[in-house]
């Protein structure tokens, strides 16, 4: 399984690198929008308390993303 991040243009996804299979392969998607920092940290806030005021958070974010 790979997964790629992608951008909707004029409704469909549209993939940034072959993925390595041929034209007409079937596949299954799951589409989950990627959350900005500040949209993470409110859910870790309201989840995780204990991570709310990690000064450390942001940079593992970026980490994540890579």
């Amino acid at each position: 399984m790979t997964t790629v991040k992608s951008k909707i243009e004029k409704g469909s996804i549209r993939l940034p690198k072959k993925v390595g299979l041929p034209d007409g392969t079937r596949v299954i998607v799951n589409i989950a929008p990627i959350l900005k920092t500040k949209e993470r940290l409110k859910i870790i806030s309201e989840l995780s308390g204990a991570w709310a005021d990690d000064p450390t958070i942001t940079s593992i974010f970026r980490k994540i993303d890579q």
